[in-house]
């Protein structure tokens, strides 16, 4: 096939600037057949073999498209609205175009008429399909309005947007000129072979356009060039490929000997593999279409270890190219990074990849650091199984996060795909060539599984195998999983519904849903469950480590906590009290973590456990592999409760003190009819009412907890009787439901059976600007307000709060931006406010307050990149402050704290 040449007039179009130097531009058609290049490059060596296998194209059709796009995606640039404005930056350019036409333009038309909007109206006009036209719509973040599209193509609006009066056949001419040439490159002849697309095809290609157009528009891989020039077709295809090489993208993960018999997973994990994980592999082994795979098993049998191999047999059988293992929280994120990380490293494709540790507060995590500052070269030898994984930096951007191959995070990652949101369509291009990995999956609220539940109907149309775990399930949340996942309104009927095996594996196989119970042949822990109240609360712990021991007092808040550790320092001296929840600077959290876990962990000794009393809230019963000789928990949700008796007696063979030989656990409650004000602000009183009603004097682990588990959420029948008080409980409780639902479905995308033929009207919402916002868009409740927090000594120095042994902290410099490794250490002096400062009313008078305080004393921390945008809390030397008329004070042992100004007169000192 001959190639048209290509008129000077097309070559005079500038598609990038130098915003700093005048003399250097890029011509559009050059920025298109970057583009187009690396679109290329990206669907024949990065994309995962099961994204190119579940489009909707075959792979030759795909490559053809993706080029087209790639040659097609700024056509819209070819406007006066984008052409004035840019060329007058170039007076040298501008004054080549002129020879061919006026570049008078009208800037309060030029935001009617984006050139991505200009893009897709172009298309159309030309006799692109739709969906394919809505692609160039959307690839910068934003599927356009159907109704700004047909405004585009009414008779009037071309004129002084698209081009100066009169001038219309010379800038149609070129329109039509970069489109035959763009079907000429791609190998079409003809506009009518063009496809037509599926939404979530068009979704996918999106992602891979924005992803191609940023490395396109890089100068680091696509230099520009002087002014005077217009391109050299003799540079090609070298600029393309040089770039791509400079680039270096780790490729997809290709599982060579996944862990699916014993030798191979005792050689990944240690161990050979237990009834609980040999289930699991016999299920994806065995699965003709595998789909989604719901691990119901009690804490510590070693679902992690079950779900990372059966992502190994998954990923080499569907070709997914890589892993997303999501966490409730930061703390769970952070703490199972180092066991990802390993297996990641045992991976014997003998490739590089790429891991990601994603979640807000990534970059302080001294694991990930340092492997983003020994990045491992390509050419490193591959036998070395520490040579293995990267930090690649493209990929550490927000929005690129889910592109790597290993990423670990918060489940807001995995949330956010859901979002409407800017760009989303990334985040849809790095999960649908993964197996998705989701932990703890009971631990949402009805607003999160509203995204949850959103975010699986699409990896089930993109046929992304799907890993949940948890060990407290209620049936009829397992059911809405599946549900989703197959994108069905309803199934019928069946007894893998309502089933209370335990443990319990419930997967799809196509469309069809299997389920298997697992026989257990370790024996049952018994617990001895026991009432108390706090008048009776020192008596009790003293009694039971009374030959030794120690124990766990886990409590619903951060003030509980405090309150209770001080009694119990008053009231029982000759016990240690340890306070631990989530109101520590994070260096102060980290060194307690560490204690916890050598004075409780799995190989502490009796020595270091003796006479020990940890009070804390609930992050004691989500990321720390700690064990208690006795346990005392404030009511709260049954399925909550039994996640924190794992934290009981959950290392077998340990001698303990005869008084706590036999696993006890205390559940802290009012003695009343009434709940404690805290607990039933965060839970409500329904779940804790038929928490207190079911709560049996003993539990059997693990065969009683699925019983439990349903019989608290499992209503119809219900197997409690009816009262006054719980049935209009229950009516508030639904109503509070429905309300956090309806709420999360207001800035959710579309499911995919909802969509139509183009991604027109696909997102007409933004949900969140940022992508802190998004993260907050994603969990219900009052926006959290986070701090770094620092101190002022009298004489006026800022320091940095002292450490255990020290008199005082370090000083820093406010005058001047601190040096890369100094404002990591302060970055690090952060917590989350108390949620009283978060209410809305206080949250603009606590943030005022701070952003002046910052101003005042922080204005040059602002040039630093890692401390921009952070509020600073001030100490002074007392470590004390007023904000929003409280007193808050921070000492090393019972975290923050505050009280109202006047409170006993001494201002809370």
């Amino acid at each position: 096939m001959k190639r048209p040449e290509r008129s000077c007039k097309v070559r005079r179009f500038a598609g990038k600037t130098d915003p700093d130097n005048s003399s250097l531009w890029l011509p559009l058609w050059m920025h298109l057949r970057d583009t187009a290049g690396i679109m290329r490059f990206l669907v024949q060596q990065w994309l995962p073999e099961s994204v190119r296998r579940n489009l909707d194209l075959d792979e030759e059709l795909l490559t053809r498209t993706v080029v087209f796009l790639g040659w097609v995606h700024d056509i819209g640039k070819i406007t006066l609205a984008f052409a004035g404005p840019i060329m007058s930056l170039l007076p040298e350019a501008k004054q080549r175009l002129e020879e061919d036409t006026e570049l008078r333009w009208n800037e309060q038309e030029k935001k009617f008429s984006h050139h991505a909007l200009a893009g897709e109206a172009i298309l159309r006009e030309l006799g692109c399909p739709e969906g394919l036209a809505s692609i160039v719509g959307a690839h910068h973040g934003k599927p356009q309005e159907a109704n700004n599209v047909l405004d585009q193509l009414e008779d009037g609006v071309y004129e002084t947007n698209y081009w100066p009066k009169g001038r219309k056949t010379f800038w149609w001419s070129c329109w039509q000129e970069l489109f035959d040439r763009a079907l000429q490159e791609s190998g079409f002849s003809d506009v009518k072979e063009l496809p037509e697309l599926s939404v979530p095809t068009e979704l996918l290609l999106t992602g891979l356009l924005i992803m191609a157009d940023w490395i396109a528009s890089n100068p680091r891989y696509f230099p520009l060039i002087p002014v005077e020039e217009l391109g050299d077709e003799s540079l090609y295809p070298a600029r393309v490929e040089r770039a791509w090489q400079k680039f270096a993208p780790t490729l997809p993960w290709e599982v060579q000997e996944a862990a699916a018999d014993p030798a191979e997973f005792r050689e990944r994990f240690g161990f050979l593999p237990n009834e609980v994980q040999q289930a699991m592999l016999e299920a994806v082994n065995n699965a003709q279409e595998p789909g989604i795979f719901i691990l119901e098993a009690q804490m510590g049998v070693g679902k992690t270890e079950a779900a990372l191999a059966a992502a190994e047999v998954l990923a080499q059988r569907c070709g997914e190219g890589g892993i997303f293992f999501g966490l409730p929280t930061q703390a769970t994120a952070n703490g199972i990074f180092g066991r990802l990380l390993d297996w990641a490293q045992k991976q014997s494709d003998g490739l590089e990849h790429s891991i990601r540790l994603a979640h807000g507060m990534a970059q302080l995590n001294t694991d990930y650091l340092k492997l983003q500052q020994e990045p491992v070269p390509v050419e490193d030898d591959a036998d070395d199984p520490e040579e293995r994984v990267m930090v690649h930096q493209w990929f550490q951007g927000s929005k690129q996060a889910l592109l790597a191959n290993f990423v670990i995070g918060t489940v807001d990652q995995l949330l956010m795909a859901a979002l409407q949101q800017k760009h989303v369509m990334l985040r849809h291009l790095g999960l649908a060539g993964k197996v998705v990995v989701i932990d703890e999956c009971h631990a949402y609220d009805a607003y999160m599984n509203c995204y949850l539940d959103r975010a699986l109907n699409w990896l089930g149309e993109y046929r992304v195998p799907v890993i949940l775990l948890s060990a407290t399930l209620p049936a009829k949340r397992r059911a809405e999983l599946v549900t989703a996942y197959l994108n069905r309104k309803t199934l019928p009927d069946a007894p893998w519904k309502t089933c209370r095996g335990y443990p319990l594996l419930t997967w799809t196989d196509g469309k069809q849903v299997q389920q298997t119970g697992i026989p257990l042949h370790t024996p049952p822990r018994r617990v001895t469950m026991e009432s108390l109240t706090e008048e009776h609360l020192p008596e009790m712990l003293q009694n039971a480590l009374r030959e030794g021991g120690c124990a766990g007092v886990i409590v619903n808040t951060v003030r509980k906590a405090q309150d209770l550790a001080a009694r119990l320092r008053e009231e029982l001296p000759e016990f240690e009290v340890l306070v631990f929840h989530a109101q520590f600077l994070m260096p102060d959290r980290a060194e307690k973590e560490q204690r916890l876990m050598e004075r409780i962990g799995k190989r502490s000794t009796p020595a270091q456990r003796d006479r020990l009393i940890v009070v804390g809230t609930q992050v004691l019963e989500q990321s720390l592999d700690i064990d208690f000789d006795y346990m005392i928990t404030e009511l709260c949700p049954t399925d909550l409760l039994l996640q924190r008796i794992g934290r009981l007696h959950r290392h077998p063979g340990r001698a303990r003190p005869q008084p706590v030989q036999e696993a006890r656990c205390a559940v802290l409650d009012t003695g009343t009819e009434e709940f404690d004000e805290g607990s039933a602000a965060i839970y409500g009183e329904w779940l804790l009412g038929r928490t207190r009603k079911l709560l049996p004097q003993e539990v059997q682990l693990p065969a009683d907890i699925a019983r439990l588990v349903q019989d608290t959420y499992g209503w119809e029948p219900d197997c409690l009787p009816a009262d006054p008080q719980s049935t209009a409980a229950r009516g508030t409780y639904e109503l509070e439901q429905a309300k956090k639902q309806r709420s999360a479905k207001a800035f959710a995308i579309s499911s995919p059976r909802a969509c139509g033929d183009a991604l027109d009207d696909w997102m007409n919402e933004v949900g969140a600007t940022s992508d802190a916002g998004a993260r907050a868009a994603v969990r219900d409740g009052d926006p959290s307000i986070e701090v770094l927090v620092m101190m002022q000594d009298s004489s006026g120095n800022v320091r940095f709060l002292p450490g255990e042994g020290e008199a005082a902290g370090p000083c820093v410099a406010v005058d001047q931006p601190p040096q890369p490794e100094e404002a990591l250490q302060i970055a690090r002096q952060r917590l989350r406010l108390p949620g009283y400062f978060s209410k809305r009313w206080s949250v603009q008078q606590t943030i005022d307050a701070l952003e002046a305080e910052t101003r005042k004393h922080f204005a040059a921390w602002r040039l630093s990149p890692l401390l921009r945008g952070e509020l600073v809390l001030l100490l002074d030397e007392r470590r004390t402050a007023h904000l929003a008329g409280q007193v808050l004070h921070y000492d090393r042992e019972n975290g923050l704290t505050y009280q109202k100004e006047d409170e006993d007169g001494d201002n809370g000192v």
